[in-house]
């Protein structure tokens, strides 16, 4: 499971020939005002910032953390790289850039399609505070390869689906998430978005994360738990995000999931409901 503004990903986005991504809810196209063009530069724009948060990461666990992490994007020719938090600083009239390594593979004005890959961390039981995890196996870190489709609803409507997949067999499985937002525009350069969410994920998925082996019930003195493929988180989130004037831009948010069904009954989920806020600072250049 990722590690909020901790480890931030690569993305590499190829933009060449390309109309607007697709944010969380479609913008207004303004064709005639260049400070929303939507295009970074070859070697000339960038964003670099800054972001702090206080989560408690991977869903389920009863500590809560705060991390603070650096957030950047850049373009050389055809691609773009970005960290995990440069997309809710450039949504606000510009592209969206997602973390990981990705591409559009089409879009229209009411369905975008979009891959990408993204670096997931893995866990490591040893870190957890209560010494009964400590012998649990590590999870692996490994490389995921995702599926993301974009559905415009209504002028502030909009859908999500994304699909996640392990592409290294480091059981990470599979993962299917969907999410549905509401965007209302204060301004020309200020909205805030209300997001719900909602994850399923496979057998391997889940038994990686959520299940304990029999040598792990040996090792820990834990009951063994093996669990399915199935539902098992619910999510609500709010975010702000405004260009401050030209250059700057920032974003805050707050957030809430739940873990459900035989996930949430894991000896692992020390506490399934958890809360998250977050804010960011960023420059850009033009």
């Amino acid at each position: 499971m990722k590690r909020p503004l901790a480890a931030a990903a690569l993305a590499l986005i190829a933009t060449s020939g390309l109309a607007q991504e697709r944010g969380e809810a479609p913008a207004a196209a303004q064709p005639q005002a260049p400070r929303d063009e939507v295009a970074l530069q070859a070697s000339r724009d960038y964003l670099v910032g800054a972001a702090i948060g206080s989560s408690a990461n991977p869903l389920g666990t009863a500590e809560q953390k705060i991390s603070f992490g650096g957030i950047w994007a850049f373009q050389l020719g055809r691609f773009r790289f970005a960290s995990s938090g440069a997309s809710a600083l450039l949504n606000q009239g510009r592209e969206t850039v997602d973390s990981g390594v990705s591409t559009q593979l089409a879009r229209s004005d009411k369905v975008s399609l979009n891959t990408s890959l993204a670096i997931d961390d893995g866990r490591d039981w040893r870190d957890e505070k209560d010494p009964r995890f400590h012998g649990l196996g590590k999870v692996r870190a490994t490389v995921r390869g995702r599926l993301t489709l974009g559905l415009s609803l209504s002028e502030r409507w909009s859908l999500t689906s994304r699909a996640s997949q392990d592409l290294l067999g480091r059981d990470g499985g599979l993962r299917l998430d969907t999410g549905l937002n509401y965007r209302y525009r204060i301004s020309r350069d200020t909205h805030w978005d209300l997001s719900f969410g909602a994850g399923w994920a496979n057998g391997r998925f889940r038994q990686t994360h959520y299940g304990i082996s029999p040598e792990g019930a040996a090792a820990t003195g834990l009951p063994a738990y093996a669990i399915g493929s199935g539902w098992d988180s619910l999510s609500m989130g709010w975010r702000i995000t405004s260009a401050l004037n030209r250059h700057w831009v920032g974003y805050a948010g707050l957030g809430v999931a739940q873990l459900q069904g035989a996930a949430r009954r894991s000896p692992l989920a020390t506490r399934p409901t958890t809360y998250s806020a977050g804010v960011g600072l960023a420059y850009r250049n033009r």
